[in-house]
């Protein structure tokens, strides 16, 4: 757990060197990280996940402007997911994904399944830390970010028919996906992009293709229910009003999350109710 933690404080600060670069034509592969006030170029111990913010009071170190407080907020939230995912893992509270299943078959290691499967839920947590992040900083939805997670989650689905060796577990994922990515792009055509956004069709869509149906499907719901939740309370405190607009990429992701590490009940709720 502390070494996920710490993989996933590191990821974190990849981010946010990453996502403000996104649209801007820079990459992470040119130029070194720098303060975004004064532009002064970033020394190592200026980098330290969490701590270089802790130590330097969240103000650089030459112009003492201030460090975004997302900074700090997406390191912390990448190094909870990985660790969290480490315990759910080592503990069996969520099913290994297809892919890591795939690799245990193949190497005949019950460790091979849990490195690629912490690795696959890893990279999914990463994915909505960052798009979440990035969605409530621009009400954007970043395509290069998301459409790996969609190809990693139509892996999953080959992985799930090939071990399974029925087209039809490629085909109920793919299914679910689908109309999960309709349901959300039909809100956003009919509704003039008023309700809903065109990118959270694609974070349905990848969502649906990573996670069983099942999973899926109850992330979808959780996802409308703390959306609902945020809402009533920020109307209530006089946050929003009645034609804000809200990003909905960071409640989709966290329904999803809330399934996956709540899979064990979810699963036993729908096969008493529905016999899944």
């Amino acid at each position: 757990m502390a070494a996920a933690g710490v993989l996933g404080a590191l990821a974190g600060s990849f981010f946010t060197a990453l996502i403000p670069r996104l649209g801007t034509g820079e990459t992470v592969l040119t130029g070194r990280s720098r303060c975004d006030s004064c532009a002064k170029t970033l020394r190592w111990f200026e980098l330290l996940p969490v701590l270089s913010f802790a130590i330097q009071g969240g103000r650089c170190r030459f112009c003492r402007g201030p460090i975004p407080r997302s900074y700090p907020a997406i390191e912390l939230s990448t190094a909870f997911l990985f660790a969290a995912t480490a315990w759910a893992l080592g503990r069996g509270l969520i099913p290994s994904p297809f892919l890591g299943e795939a690799a245990g078959a193949f190497f005949g290691s019950v460790a091979a399944s849990l490195v690629i499967s912490f690795f696959s839920y890893a990279f999914f947590a990463a994915t909505a830390v960052a798009v979440s992040f990035y969605d409530l900083l621009h009400r954007l939805i970043p395509a290069v970010l998301i459409w790996p997670l969609a190809a990693i989650g139509l892996a999953e689905k080959v992985a799930g028919a090939l071990i399974a060796r029925d087209a039809g577990v490629f085909f109920s994922g793919a299914g679910m996906a689908g109309a999960a990515f309709l349901m959300f792009w039909s809100i956003w055509f009919f509704s003039k992009g008023r309700a809903m956004g065109r990118g959270d069709a694609d974070v349905a869509l990848a969502i649906g293709l990573f996670l069983r149906p099942v999973e899926a499907l109850a992330g979808l719901v959780f996802a409308f229910w703390l959306g609902a939740a945020f809402g009533i309370m920020a109307l209530f405190l006089r946050k929003l009003g009645w034609k804000s607009q809200m990003p909905f990429a960071p409640f989709l992701f966290a329904g999803a999350l809330a399934a996956l590490f709540a899979s064990g009940y979810v699963r036993a709720i729908t096969s008493s109710l529905y016999g899944i």
